[in-house]
Order: C-alpha cells, then sequence, then structure tokens
C-alpha cells in the first residue's frame, strides 16, 4: 500500500520548484496568482483535462503523463497564435500513487517547461478512489486583438494543416488494439507522437496576421476543421491524398483508403489546421522555413451548403468520400483498423 502524503509537503517538494522563476504565483504559499500580460498584449487561456484509460494507457509512466498534459494545452494555445506563459495544474490521485510515482511526474513537468519556456503558477491536489485525473490551465499571450479565432474563415481561403496527420492515431492503436506494422522504427516513431505530441509552439505566433482562422488538431482533422467551418459558417473541401502522411504511416496505410480515412477522424495529432488566403502561399513558406515544420495545402473553403457535411473530403478523382464519425468523441474512439 503506498504511503500517505501530506499535501503541503507534497507541493513543497515537488511542486514549489516548478515555480521558482514565476514571481505571480508567490512560491505557491498563496491560494491564486497574479498575473499581467505585456504591454500591447491580451491573455489566451485554454484548459484541459486527462484521465487514465480515457486519454492516455494506465500504464504510462509519469513523467509521460506530465508532459502530454501540458503538450496538449500548449497545442490549444498554439493555434491560437499564443506564446505560452504559465500554467496551472490540479490533481486527483488514486491511493496507489506514492512519492516516486509524484517525483517523476514532477521531472516531467520540469523537462518541458524548460524545453517551452513555462512555470506553474499553482494549482490544487486532491484525493480520488480512481481513476488518475488532472487538468491544467494554460496562460498564454498575444499582440491586443491578434488572437486567431476559429471564425475568420472565408469564402476561398485555402486550407493547410502542419507536420503530418494519423501518426498518433495509429500509435494508440498499436499499444491498445493489437494493431501491427513492419518494422520496429517505424512502431517506435508512431507510438511516440501518441505519447509525446509535438505542440507548434514555434510556428503558432507566426500564423498571427496571416492565417484568417485556425484549430488545434486534437479531436481530428475532419472534426477540428468542422469547427472552424461551424464558426466560420462556410464549408470546407480536402483531398485526401493532399493530406500529409508520414512515410510510417504512409507505410501502414499501403492501399487501404478506408484506413487513410480513419486517420483523418482519429484525433491526437495535435498539428494546426487553418484557413489563409491563397496570396500568403509565400509568407507560410518562409514560416515553414523558419520554424522547420511543414506546412501542405490541403483544400479550400467554401460557401455554406447546408445539403453535405461541413467538410466534404475528395478522392483523386474529385468523387466524395465518407469519414466515420467526423472526429473523436469521447467512448466512441475505434481503432483504425
Amino acid at each position: 500500500m503506498a504511503q500517505a502524503i501530506d499535501e503541503f509537503d507534497l507541493i513543497a517538494r515537488h511542486f514549489a520548484p516548478l515555480a521558482r522563476n514565476m514571481p505571480g504565483a508567490m512560491g505557491l504559499l498563496d491560494d491564486a496568482a497574479v498575473l499581467r500580460p505585456a504591454e500591447g498584449c491580451e491573455f489566451v487561456i485554454s484548459a484541459d483535462a486527462i484521465v487514465a484509460g480515457v486519454h492516455f494507457p494506465e500504464t504510462a509512466l509519469p513523467d509521460e503523463i506530465a508532459r502530454r498534459a501540458l503538450r496538449v494545452n500548449l497545442s490549444d494555445i498554439a493555434a491560437k497564435g499564443a506564446v505560452p506563459i504559465g500554467y496551472t495544474l490540479t490533481l486527483q490521485l488514486p491511493p496507489d500513487v506514492d512519492d516516486d510515482w509524484l517525483s517523476g511526474f514532477a521531472g516531467g513537468l520540469a523537462a518541458d517547461q524548460e524545453t517551452f519556456g513555462l512555470g506553474l503558477l499553482g494549482g490544487d491536489t486532491t484525493k480520488t478512489p480512481g481513476p488518475l485525473t488532472l487538468s491544467i490551465n494554460m496562460f498564454g499571450q498575444t499582440p491586443e486583438n491578434k488572437t486567431i479565432k476559429r471564425s475568420g474563415a472565408r469564402d476561398s481561403d485555402g486550407v493547410f494543416v502542419t507536420g503530418t496527420i494519423g501518426d498518433a492515431c495509429l500509435g494508440l492503436a498499436l499499444e491498445t488494439a493489437g494493431f501491427v506494422v513492419e518494422g520496429a522504427e517505424d512502431r517506435r516513431l508512431l507510438i511516440d507522437r501518441f505519447r509525446r505530441p509535438q505542440p507548434r509552439v514555434s510556428l503558432g505566433p507566426k500564423l498571427v496576421g496571416i492565417a484568417s482562422a485556425a484549430a488545434d488538431v486534437s479531436d481530428g482533422l475532419v472534426a477540428d476543421l468542422g469547427h472552424i467551418c461551424r464558426a466560420s459558417n462556410l464549408n470546407a473541401e480536402i483531398n485526401l491524398e493532399d493530406v500529409p502522411l508520414s512515410d510510417a504511416a504512409r507505410r501502414a496505410v499501403t492501399d487501404r483508403q478506408s484506413l487513410h480515412l480513419n486517420l483523418l477522424a482519429g484525433g491526437d495529432d495535435y498539428e494546426i489546421v487553418f484557413t489563409a488566403p491563397l496570396t500568403a502561399r509565400d509568407q507560410l513558406k518562409q514560416v515553414a522555413r523558419e520554424t522547420g515544420v511543414p506546412i501542405t495545402r490541403i483544400g479550400r473553403m467554401a460557401v455554406r451548403d447546408t445539403a453535405v457535411p461541413p467538410v466534404v473530403v475528395l478522392d483523386a478523382s474529385g468523387e466524395q468520400l465518407e469519414v466515420r464519425d467526423g472526429g473523436y468523441r469521447h467512448f466512441k474512439r475505434e481503432k483504425p483498423g
């Protein structure tokens, strides 16, 4: 049985060091933090909870859980064009969590704080019979009135996406659904993309003034582009063959169109899907060069047509394809094969 942990000792040993470079956190000795955006900026705030057995396997290591929790929230901030500042953390800990687990968890937070340049502002810890649940509120800032919203897309804008789509969906299936790929290196890459997302925090702020609308790809490419469509009262058409896949994902898909389509709905990519005028193509090429993150045009925005889904996926001959579900829904995730 895990030894009982005193809440205040837990905070002092594991979490107060994470707030050392955040003056507004007041050493985690108060019930609140004090924040002020830089002159000419405004705050962007996001919140996400993750639950063992729902968002990550119950066997996941504590440092992996910590990094995943931070990164999925950083992805929300990046899609708004914001620079991250800090975060609050709420932990609901089941009885089997011990001091070693907490040390590993705090170590994962510390490593990613260093990577992404942010710090802990405060939070709360409490006991639960299970499962392990944690929630993060992420704070970022953008220049005033420059936050990239979902509602700004315009008819005839191009639809673009960063990085590659579908790796995390395949990685989750490899870990939990009996899916198999040839090659140990492909397996490692795909699982790592699920376990350790790569939020596009360096690229997101560079889209300010270029992108007309944006969303992070958490529920699935089709679902998250659909959020942009609904907020902007438009439709989107994307071309299946233009959606960028990693070499590992392409080898897994081969010629299975149904699996290829499922990757557009699988979720957990944490890329950015965004719209921008086609006249911005040269600017976007420059952003891709500066950040080292590929940007691919996958389709276009169009006038709203209620007779078709918000996002239409086309094959190489221009025929409409059916995409399952339109994206991730809690308790309804399916394996991709």
